[in-house]
């Protein structure tokens, strides 16, 4: 699709059009008379809106029709990029809602996960190393992760886009993934409690990464796997809007940018995180110490190595 900016730039004062015809959901992008960027889905209830933004007017407004418009004001026009690429994300990661019922409250939920990355500073688009570490998560989930717990389980353990000291948490055992480049022999531990296990068994997953060009025989970009993992979970909606939350929690924002950027994976190596394996854990930490950022020589850690 023309991007929501080049969009607006066509339209008058007034004007609305269909985003488009084969989304499920009917959304429209438009201007009003005073010239502001407006989003707007039509549905067929009210719904209360419960989130605001002092740049983004959000109302409900019933129609001639006896229908509903949510709609999504700019209001700060030094923001229309932003606000283009959140149009963007809301039109994108709705594409499988087929139950119209659901649309405003999965709209309304993506919206306020905005809000949140917003007052964290979020420009929109994650830093590279960001991504590879996005990306990683991402193939452990798809390779071992639904094939062990299922989709909705996989999902619900994946807690490291809500600031949990670990990536993931199962009944079973604890994960922390981190990527590197084939070849590369370190890995940056962030904090005393990453490699804390709590009693749990832990285990460090480290997932080679590595730039590829366009073509390239299983290559993809991050909107690939993302897409890729939607799919999967087409059949289950409620890990598919679970799992539309974590990613948009982890800072990702559908953006054509990110299909510049290929990536090929060439495996993962998998290591028992327990006694005697090198770490600092928050129990080590003399009094008055209160974070440490260290790194990890893989090749010291051979006699941890897992199938």
């Amino acid at each position: 699709m023309m991007p929501f900016e080049s969009r607006w730039a066509l339209l008058e004062p007034g004007g609305f059009l269909r985003v488009d015809e084969d989304h499920p959901l009917d959304f429209y992008i438009g201007l009003d008379v005073s010239g502001d960027c407006i989003l707007l889905l039509i549905i067929q209830d009210e719904i209360r809106i419960q989130v605001q933004s002092q740049a983004i007017s959000v109302t409900c407004r019933k129609r001639n029709d006896g229908r509903w418009a949510l709609m999504f004001r700019l209001i700060r026009m030094d923001l229309r990029k932003i606000f283009s690429h959140l149009c963007d994300d809301l039109v994108e990661s709705s594409r499988k809602i087929t139950e119209k019922s659901c649309a405003a409250r999965f709209i309304l939920a993506r919206f306020e996960h905005w809000q949140r990355l917003l007052k964290h500073g979020h420009t929109g688009l994650l830093e590279q190393s960001a991504v590879r570490g996005l990306i990683g998560e991402l193939l452990y989930i798809r390779e071992v992760a639904l094939i062990q717990y299922g989709p909705t389980p996989s999902i619900e353990g994946w807690l490291g886009p809500q600031d949990a000291a670990q990536d993931f948490y199962y009944s079973d055992c604890i994960i922390e993934v981190k990527t590197i480049h084939t070849g590369a022999s370190k890995v940056i531990i962030s904090s005393a409690e990453q490699l804390s296990d709590c009693g749990n068994r832990l285990f460090l997953v480290v997932v080679m990464l590595d730039s590829a060009e366009q073509g390239n025989t299983g290559a993809f970009s991050l909107i690939d796997i993302v897409n890729e993992i939607r799919l999967l979970f087409e059949l289950d909606p409620y890990a598919l809007s679970l799992f539309e939350e974590r990613v948009a929690e982890a800072g990702f924002i559908e953006n054509e940018i990110y299909k510049n950027y290929i990536y090929k994976f060439n495996g993962f190596r998998y290591f028992s995180v327990k006694e005697g394996f090198p770490r600092i854990t928050k129990i080590q930490l003399p009094i008055g110490i209160e974070k440490v950022k260290y790194e990890i020589d893989l090749e010291a850690c051979k006699i941890f190595e897992i199938s």
